[in-house]
């Protein structure tokens, strides 16, 4: 039987031996589809086939031989030799495999004719042949899509932003893109055959040993580099390094890319140093430096040393704020900050809790060196501040206390100076006092009222009130003002005069105001009348703690968050504290960006300080509420009724309504309809009510009145 013949009616056969000595030489294949597998085999020897029932002169083997012609194996061998690269096989393997199939045909048809003659001489050479053909042009192939792979990596690696290089074992480069030859400042050419010394990299020592260490341990490494750039700025790279091993599993090369993450690494700093400086000062905040206080303690520890630690509260600071405006007020801030730090040494820690109150420690100082570094302290701050060509004097009440002689843990060492602040405080302030062990069983009121009332805001005793107001000429309850109160576990119902104080020395304001708002929204969005309209209610919050920068920038975002534009919510303040306001150039109206939001400014206890009529119109006031000691005489026909007619009047000629609080008799009442007074507020008509009282009398109300 002719070789051409028996690989015919042996395909099958054949073709199954050929896969299973492909998968023996190249285990990569194991998996593979067998039909794919099948195929590549099939078309060579179905190529093989023709090959051998083609006739050809001497003339045309040879000019075949010399590959002069082109020939139908290209077509199989060519997606032969580029498959079994995407496959994963070296040239060996695929070079291997088809001189298996050549061997297995030739020594199977041998058996099958039991023998060979010499006739059979020629056919074997020609099938020999047709093998190296296909050989050879698989080899080609082969070649070609390498080289087209290599092209291909080298111009991703070229147009990629990211430095990348390749490194052989000893760390010389053996390639590099061109943002790794600009990063070491090198021609492309001459940075060939360098170690990353060699370049002069920023950070050549980390990156020689991190190749060092994937070429010992054959395992992937990454790390993050840092350096400084020829050009002055800082750059920092995550960098993975990847080995290249040879067919002896031995490492022949490390490659190496890089991302630079600069403004990663740049924001991750911004980030951090938001959480931990004051924006305002760019001191240190409370939580930086409560790890400061830390560690500085951890440190005295180990060195049996000692430290002073100390609270300054800021005398007449409220005074000086109120009167220049707030933004001043920020500026005076950041001068005592400078002032402080320019006062102690490099080595001490200065940081702004908040508000108005600093701290400093005094590193490896005694306890006669820290009282005398706290009074050139408190004698430094006695120096008048130069602020918007204002001339502003204030002081400062120190609190000092020791480690270890006091305390031995931070909340402990804080208590103390807290302590000794407050003692300073109550003794008049403008001095230093020193923490003494009757100050932690000599609790002021004042001290104790500050810590039951922050108690007071995780315990939910704090309740707003509401105290109806009446529409003069319907009787009907149309508005309601919300009056704060702190249900106290000892002293009973308080009122805010009795604890508001505090809070201007501390951040309780923010949060006292915040919970107030947030009650006054609910209920003004809950009690709507039967046309879907929101409630209107007034609130009293303290215009020092709101109008302070923080809650500027507070506002805007709370007042969206808590729906303030489908309620009615009036602001109410004193004319004295918006004539300051005025007077600081800050516009709340502008300043708040209250376009849309319906919030309404209100003067309280009108009528008695001097007051600007301007401003009415500029910050576009709703009401005036008529002060309590006029309305107490009227209905008597004295100076309080002539007062109170031309408030009236002045006020509906500028379009402001008018409220009358304190209302307690008839007489009074009937006064105020007379003259065209709005609303009437006082015990007349209702104390000030719990929520769910008010909800039932306004229910109440509106029944009777629809009936």
């Amino acid at each position: 039987m002719k070789l051409a013949q028996f690989i015919q009616t042996e395909m099958e056969q054949l073709l199954k031996d050929w896969e299973e000595a492909a998968v023996e030489i190249a285990p990569e294949l194991r998996g593979e589809d067998s039909r794919a597998l099948e195929d590549h085999a099939r078309a060579m020897l179905e190529f093989v086939t023709q090959d051998l029932l083609t006739p050809r002169t001497d003339r045309e083997s040879a000019r075949k031989a010399q590959k002069k012609a082109r020939s139908p194996a290209s077509e199989a061998a060519d997606k032969h030799g580029s498959d079994r690269h995407i496959q994963g096989l070296s040239m060996l393997q695929m070079i291997q495999e088809l001189r298996t199939l050549r061997v297995r045909v030739i020594q199977d048809w041998r058996e099958a004719q039991r023998g060979s003659a010499d006739s059979d001489i020629d056919e074997i050479l020609s099938f020999i042949e047709a093998i190296d053909q296909l050989i050879a042009d698989s080899v080609s192939s082969y070649s070609a899509r390498k080289e087209q792979e290599t092209r291909l990596f080298e111009a991703m690696l070229k147009v990629s932003p990211d430095p990348s290089a390749i490194f052989d074992p000893d760390g010389k480069v053996l390639f590099l893109n061109i943002p790794m030859a600009d990063l070491a400042n090198k021609p492309f050419r001459d940075a060939i055959g360098k170690t990353p010394l060699e370049l002069g990299l920023g950070f050549a020592t980390d990156l020689q040993e991190a190749i060092a260490e994937t070429v010992a341990t054959g395992q992937f490494q990454r790390r993050e580099f840092h350096c400084a750039l020829p050009s002055g700025p800082e750059r920092h790279f995550d960098c993975q390094l990847v080995p290249v091993f040879n067919d002896r599993n031995e490492v022949e090369a490390v490659a190496k890319t890089s991302r630079d993450i600069t403004e990663r690494k740049q924001a991750e700093r911004q980030v951090w140093r938001s959480a931990n400086y004051d924006s305002l000062t760019g001191l240190p905040n409370r939580r930086l430096f409560l790890d400061r206080l830390e560690q500085n303690l951890l440190e005295a520890e180990r060195r049996e040393s000692s430290f002073a630690l100390l609270f300054i509260d800021l005398d007449r600071f409220k005074q000086a704020n109120d009167q220049l405006g707030h933004k001043a007020g920020d500026r005076l801030l950041t001068k005592v900050a400078e002032r402080i730090s320019t006062s102690v040494r490099a080595m001490d820690t200065v940081a702004r809790l908040g508000g108005d109150e600093f701290t400093v420690i005094l590193k490896e100082t005694g306890r006669e060196g820290a009282k005398e570094a706290a009074r050139a302290l408190l004698s430094s701050l006695e120096q008048a501040f130069d602020v918007d060509s204002h001339r502003v004097s204030i002081s400062g009440s120190i609190g000092l206390t020791l480690f270890p002689d006091d305390g031995k843990d931070v909340d402990q060492l804080m208590h103390n100076a807290d302590q000794a602040m407050y003692a300073a405080k109550e003794y008049g302030g403008q001095q230093v006092q020193i923490y003494e062990s009757w100050m932690a069983r000599s609790e002021s009121e004042h001290m104790r009222l500050n810590r039951e009332l922050n108690d007071a805001l995780g315990e939910n005793q704090l309740e707003v009130y509401y105290q109806p107001i009446i529409d003069i000429h319907t009787g009907a309850i149309t508005r309601a003002e919300a009056l704060l109160r702190w249900n106290h576990p000892d002293k009973g119902l308080l009122t805010p005069d009795a604890f508001l104080s505090i809070t201007e020395q501390n951040d309780l304001a923010d949060r006292i105001n915040a919970y107030v708002l947030e009650q006054a929204v609910a209920c003004s969005r809950r009690w709507r009348d039967l046309n879907g309209e929101a409630f209107p209610i007034s609130i009293n919050e303290s215009p020092a703690s709101f109008f302070t920068r923080s809650l500027v920038n507070q506002w805007r975002e709370r007042l969206t968050q808590v729906g303030l534009d489908e309620s009615r919510v009036t602001m109410e303040l004193t004319p004295a504290s918006l004539n300051n306001i005025r007077d600081s150039g800050f516009n709340p109206v502008k300043g708040l960006g209250l376009a849309g939001l319906r919030l309404n400014l209100a003067i309280d206890d009108f009528g008695i300080e001097p007051f600007s009529l301007l401003a009415l119109q500029e910050f576009r006031m709703e009401s005036v509420k008529v002060d309590r000691e006029l309305i107490q005489d009227a209905g008597q026909g004295g100076d309080s009724d002539r007062i109170l007619e031309a408030i009236i009047a002045m006020a509906h000629a500028i379009n402001v309504q008018v409220v009358g609080v304190g209302v307690e008799n008839d007489e009074q009442w009937q006064f105020l309809s007379r003259t065209g007074c709005d609303y009437a507020q006082g015990f007349l008509f209702s104390r000030p009510l719990r929520q769910d009282d008010f909800e039932t009398l306004l229910r109440q109300d509106r029944e009777t009145k629809s009936s």
